[in-house]
């Protein structure tokens, strides 16, 4: 699949599209990259693009440059020549930075250890954050997280850290954080608990714009070469979500605008929960990962407000933790969808969360 292809099927599809470029291209070579997807019909590139069967501009708004990059000072000047470039055709486009992973917390931003880069320091990302702000423009640093499960490892805390960090030398740099890879090992239900901890905490962190997992598509039966996760895999005759799918999907589905706090009390770190609700604030959500291997019962308490209906929507996932889906049995794990009567129009109300699972409830 070649990089127009890619931006054909995103369009297509109705999601975001973000290439990723590797860092040797060249300037020239990204400006006419730029001017074929956003430039007008009469230029010579976009002329291009109509004959190949796209006359209106694709209107991307953003780019990636390298992936999983040591971003140290070469790195910096391969970026400054590249954003020069592509600014020069199209001021609108954010660039993402092609960061990697950060395993340990980030006290000083200029002398810390932990990065899977192996830098010490973020010396060049206040270059690239300085460039930025000197040209007008928002960068954003792509950050990967790690959900083998059925917790997410340190890259996690990492990633908040960095966050952090990144937030004390931009100097009023216009950037944020975004986690393009959940990554693991596996596509089993320990990976969805995992990723699922992630968005969790990620919500209730609030900062962070996007966030996707690796991979979405596995041919079946072709990648079983130690990065096998999928969400989502496939054969010439069928399609067929794995767990850490189904938790993309779940979430997807009740996502709502704004986050509400929430508090898990005496669970012993066994339940994790966030919460979200409608800009209306007539519809609240309840995201609730269930890491133990046992039913997990709970009191549901509600502030503030009360819902206007006795009965709440739940969808359940719920299987043992190295359960996964197969071409011959590809509903093995799938969401439970029902509705449970509650008591929180009066008070409190008791739900028990299944094992190893991960619930949402709606509340209207």
């Amino acid at each position: 699949m070649g990089i127009l292809d890619f931006l054909d099927f995103c369009e297509a599809a109705g999601v975001l599209a973000i290439p990723a470029f590797n860092m040797d291209e060249t300037p020239q070579d990204m400006a006419d990259f730029v001017e074929c997807v956003n430039g007008p019909v009469d230029s010579p590139w976009g002329r291009r693009r109509a004959a190949n069967g796209h006359p209106a501009p694709y209107n991307l708004r953003h780019l990636q440059l390298g992936n999983e990059e040591r971003v140290d000072e070469t790195y910096f000047r391969k970026f400054s020549a590249l954003a020069e470039a592509i600014w020069a055709k199209d001021t609108n486009i954010i660039l993402v930075v092609g960061d990697f992973a950060y395993s340990a917390p980030i006290a000083d931003p200029f002398q810390f250890t932990g990065a899977a880069s192996g830098i010490t320091t973020l010396a060049a990302h206040q270059k690239i954050l300085h460039l930025a702000k000197s040209r007008g423009r928002e960068v954003w640093f792509d950050v990967h997280v790690g959900t083998d499960g059925p917790r997410p490892d340190g890259t996690l805390s990492g990633m908040f850290s960095f966050r952090d960090a990144l937030g004390r030398i931009a100097n009023g740099a216009q950037h944020k954080v975004v986690v393009f890879e959940l990554n693991a090992q596996n596509h089993t239900q320990r990976r969805a608990l995992a990723n699922a901890l992630a968005l969790n905490a990620i919500e209730r962190d609030g900062r962070i714009p996007v966030v996707t997992s690796a991979n979405c598509l596995q041919p079946d039966g072709q990648n079983d070469n130690g990065w096998d996760q999928g969400l989502l895999f496939f054969n010439p005759a069928q399609v067929w979500l794995q767990p850490p799918g189904w938790v993309s999907r779940m979430v997807a589905r009740h996502y709502q605008p704004w986050a509400v706090p929430v508090e898990v009390a005496g669970a012993n770190d066994i339940l994790d929960a966030s919460a979200k609700c409608s800009e209306d604030g007539r519809t609240l959500v309840l995201q609730v990962v269930n890491l133990s291997d046992r039913p997990q019962p709970a009191a549901l308490h509600l502030r503030g407000s009360s819902p206007r209906s006795d009965t709440a929507g739940v969808e359940d996932l719920a299987a043992p933790l190295d359960a996964r889906n197969t071409a011959q049995h590809p509903d093995q794990v799938v969401p439970k969808a029902s509705r449970c009567r509650h008591r929180l129009v009066t008070g409190v109300a008791q739900y028990t969360f299944a094992p190893c699972s991960f619930t949402v409830l709606t509340f209207q």
